[in-house]
Order: structure tokens, then sequence, then C-alpha cells
């Protein structure tokens, strides 16, 4: 197995993984409205039946854009139940760097450069060390539980293990079915996952993951 994942990594080329990302991105964005609609609800499905058994007290999520899983009826019920909810937010000082702050159902929110809704600057900051899982958006994922964003790195540098070493939050992507690939290539700053959830259900990852995340025989 390890000689065929470098045999796959050595063979995707900087121009192979931008034609692999533009070719997701463009399938993601083709899903219509009633596909959005129907996997965004399964998905949140999932989600929430997993957190009525393990119930933190902070959860990162994001606003997306078009294509993406909307979490917002996911985001509602946690935030009505007494969950806090983190949203990020992008630096407007430091290019590439983003923060996570607070939002509840009836906050405005503000939207950035990217046109993607996020709190406004005078909403609490959410550290670090409270979060205790973060759902992330992604392009593709893989078996190993590797993640490819959309290439600017703010999860990856945000989640750099130096910053947490043991306390990393639980990392949770989101996805569509269609956006995993058999292997992705990585790099030393790339941050796995710990569980992925698509409309299917959750998908199993190697034992690497440090993280007791259901697997798909049991996602209900």
């Amino acid at each position: 197995m390890p000689a065929e994942t470098d045999s796959v990594q050595d063979s995707l080329s900087p121009d192979d993984l931008r034609s692999l990302r533009l070719r997701l991105r463009r399938a993601r964005a083709a899903l219509s409205d009633a596909q959005l609609d129907h996997h965004s609800a399964a998905i949140c499905g999932h989600l929430l039946r997993w957190f009525e058994r393990w119930q933190p007290r902070c959860v990162g999520a994001y606003r997306g854009l078009r294509g993406e899983v909307d979490l917002t009826p996911l985001t509602v019920a946690l935030a009505r139940r007494g969950t806090r909810i983190a949203l990020p937010v992008m630096d407007d000082k430091r290019p590439g760097r983003m923060h996570f702050h607070a939002w509840a159902p009836d906050d405005a929110l503000c939207h950035n450069g990217f046109g993607i809704a996020e709190p406004c600057f005078d909403a609490p900051r959410i550290w670090r060390r409270e979060l205790q899982v973060v759902l992330m958006p992604l392009v593709a994922f893989d078996a190993a539980g590797n993640r490819m964003g959309m290439g600017a790195g703010y999860y990856d540098r945000y989640f750099a293990r130096r910053r947490f070493g043991i306390r990393r939050p639980k990392l949770i992507g989101v996805a569509h079915s269609l956006q995993g690939v058999p292997v992705l290539p990585t790099q030393p700053w790339d941050v796995p996952l710990d569980g992925v959830v698509t409309e299917q259900g959750w998908h199993a990852l190697p034992e690497r993951a440090r993280h007791n995340t259901p697997t798909q025989g049991n996602a209900d």
C-alpha cells in the first residue's frame, strides 16, 4: 500500500492537482438545488445524531460557497440547545490567516472579500483551545483522511499540529460523496481529518485517526 500511495503522489504534478481541484469544484457546483438540499439535509441528520450521543460545548462550522454543504439547519439546532457555535473569519490584517468568532442564530453576518458570510468584526472571538469539534468544507478527500481545500491553506495553518499538541479538536470533513478520490498527495504541513461525513453517512478512516468517530456502518 505505501508503494502504491507513493507512486500516485509522484504521478500528480501541480497541473494535475489544479485540474483535479477544478474538476471537483465544477462537479460540486453543478449539483441542482434539489440535490444540494437533499445532501445537506442528510449530512445535517448524520451529524445531529452524532452530536446527540456526544455533546461538545463548542463546535466550529462554516457558511459555504455555492455547491458546498449547507450546515445552517445543524448549527441553528445545536445553538438552540446550548452548544456554542464558531464560524471562521478572514484576518484582514494578515493575509492567509483566519480566526473563529462566535455566532448565534439571530446574529447578523457580514461578507468578506471572497463573498463568504462570516460573523461581523464585533462578534466575540473563539480561541483555539475552546474548539472541541470543527466541521470543515473541502474540495476532495481520500480514504486515508487527507483533505484538499481551495488551495489557500487557511485551515492547515490554523490547525497546525504545533499549535495544539494532543488537544487538537476533532476535525470532521463535510462533503458530497462525489468529492471522494482514491488517494491525495500530502505535504508535511497538511492536517489530516479525523472523520468524513457525506450524504451516504460516515466514511471509515484508518487507525491513525485519533478520535472516536462513527464509521459508515454505524452512522445512524
